[in-house]
């Protein structure tokens, strides 16, 4: 009986929650890119996680005087993708294949889910090489 009250228990605190053992919300300047099945998350500690059809690419992003991001993929230091925004909130990238992506609105447990894959960027080696 006291399982079942414990389960119970723990099913309404994750369901209030919005997800059982998340923490304070992080990752608020994180930015969510889509474009069909594939995305881009620009993380604040200026790390990046692209997911396209060939596979998925991590590394560091600077944001020039443009406002332009150029990402250097993080296992070869080689340009991973430049992306470029558009007047309309969309943006375009080099690199990545053609199609148009679109920055997600995403709520705070959907960031702070985006972001424990951005802080897991800082455990690669090559994280402080770089």
């Amino acid at each position: 009986m006291n399982k079942l009250l414990v389960a119970a228990s723990l099913l309404a605190v994750s369901t209030l929650a919005g997800c059982l053992g998340c923490s304070a919300f992080s990752g608020g300047n994180d930015r969510v890119l889509s474009r069909s099945s594939d995305s881009i998350i620009l993380c604040e500690n200026n790390g990046f996680i692209a997911t396209v059809s060939t596979g998925v690419v991590e590394g560091k992003y600077l944001t020039n005087a443009d406002g332009s991001v150029t990402a250097t993929r993080g296992d070869n230091s080689s340009t991973a993708f430049v992306l470029t925004w558009d007047a309309d909130g969309t943006a375009s990238t080099t690199d990545l294949g053609d199609g148009t992506w679109t920055k997600l609105d995403m709520n705070q447990t959907e960031l702070d889910h985006a972001d424990i894959q951005c802080q897991d960027l800082v455990s690669r080696g090559w994280w402080s090489a770089q």
